[in-house]
């Protein structure tokens, strides 16, 4: 809320709402100002954040936000990015976008995230020192503006360490949630780095990694987890994710997600071209875009399946489910990148699961903790396009097992990944935090 702005978060019937207030009435006036402060404020630390209505970058952390605005004031801190507000009331969340470098450089963050965007281009790695100064700078002053009891950091590098590098730098006691989505932690590798992440594990005051195979692999590498549970982001599954009323046809794929390394799209191409002989009319519709793009459609060539694939690039988030709804399967081919980036969770399994879309999801560990092998989808040997072609023709051709998975799908996500659960054990978790001493 900005000072002197007349209109203040009102909690109503446990959520709160941007609601006027008449500045006439002393009476309603103070007890809006009394309603505000008793709210603590929470300040979201992010590299991935829309940037502008209708963006297609990741929404997990803004849905996340508006969970917590039910019971908190919500202040966000996301990189700048050419063509987006400085700062914005954003569903009610208010976000600061913090300048790092002129303008038309501010491109380390979004497009695929920082990590990919450094391997993209090397010389990017200049604008490193700005992107984390600045972000250093404006942790303290929008404390202090904003009176924050707790800093919520996603990504435990770079925005955990710089949480913690900037607690001595704020009057009062603050406390740090670091959050972990997998690439922080599986990519960023060598003595130094492991060094900095036991360092954030070790001094926030909680922590959460988003699956079970993220737990396991802390302590593998020697972090104590006494402070870290399992709390994955979420998926809207009850008025975005949802099944569509028409069919779908099981020869028709879809793949939905980046098109880098760790996802393992070539997997896939390869799986096309093993079935391409026997099944004629199947149809792969790939969504999304990435550097690997150029390469994947040489293979496809190669292959000679390219009439078998539809390119169709990157998607405005409301529009993504449509393609899970009139598709018969879906399929997550991801793999471990040669350096040893994979995927910290799997909500595009979720996503796809939630539209009643049969998938497929290859054996990485953190899939585990969306699909089990002939419950609720197919898990094929990652990397291994054979395998993968064998599942694709046992839905092909079993259609009991395809229906069985397909009815199993959807409620084997709700009661675990929708945001109302996700969003009430992640305040569960805050406010255990707020109340420790």
């Amino acid at each position: 809320m900005l000072p002197g702005n007349p209109r203040c978060p009102l909690r109503t019937h446990g959520s709160c709402s941007w609601a006027p207030v008449s500045i006439t009435d002393p009476r309603r006036h103070a007890t809006a100002k009394l309603l505000l402060f008793s709210m603590h404020s929470i300040l979201v630390l992010t590299s991935t954040y829309p940037r502008w209505k209708g963006d297609t970058e990741p929404l997990f952390v803004h849905y996340l936000c508006k969970q917590l605005s039910s019971e908190y004031r919500v202040i966000v801190l996301a990189p700048h990015y050419p063509g987006a507000k400085h700062f914005e009331d954003m569903d009610g969340i208010l976000v600061h976008r913090y300048r790092y470098f002129f303008p038309i450089a501010e491109r380390l963050a979004y497009d695929g995230g920082i990590i990919q965007n450094l391997k993209n281009n090397r010389l990017k790695l200049l604008l490193v020192p700005f992107f984390l100064l600045s972000q250093l700078i404006r942790i303290p002053a929008l404390c202090r503006k904003y009176k924050i009891s707790l800093i919520h950091a996603h990504w435990v590098i770079p925005q955990g360490l710089l949480a913690l590098l900037a607690r001595p730098l704020i009057s009062g006691k603050i406390k740090i949630l670091s959050t972990s989505h997998g690439g922080d932690l599986f990519s960023l590798q060598g003595g130094g780095l492991q060094a900095l992440k036991r360092f954030v594990f070790r001094r926030s005051d909680h922590v959460t990694v988003v699956s079970t195979a993220m737990l396991d692999y802390l302590r593998q590498i020697g972090c104590n987890t006494d402070n870290v549970s399992v709390q994955s982001m979420g998926v809207d599954l009850t008025g975005h994710f949802v099944p569509d009323a028409r069919p779908a046809t099981p020869n028709n794929l879809v793949y939905v997600g980046r098109l880098v390394e760790k996802k393992g799209a070539a997997t896939l191409l390869g799986a096309i071209h093993l079935l391409k002989a026997d099944y004629p009319d199947l149809h792969l519709t790939m969504v999304g875009d990435g550097p690997e793009k150029p390469a994947l459609e040489k293979l496809a060539a190669e292959f000679g399946v390219t009439a078998h694939i539809d390119f169709a690039g990157s998607q405005p988030n409301e529009n993504v489910p449509q393609y899970y709804q009139s598709a018969g399967i879906a399929i997550v081919p991801s793999i471990i990148a040669a350096d040893g980036d994979q995927e910290g969770l799997g909500l595009v399994a979720v996503e796809a699961l939630g539209c009643g879309c049969v998938t497929i999801v290859s054996d990485l560990p953190a899939l585990r903790d969306v699909v089990s092998d002939g419950e609720n989808g197919l898990v094929f040997h990652a990397t291994d396009a054979a395998d993968l072609a064998e599942k694709i023709r046992r839905l092909l051709e079993d259609a009991s097992l395809y229906n069985r998975l397909a009815s199993a799908a959807r409620q084997s996500v709700v009661d675990r990944f929708d945001w109302k659960q996700v969003g009430a054990h992640y305040r569960a978790i805050i406010n255990q935090n707020l109340t420790r001493d």
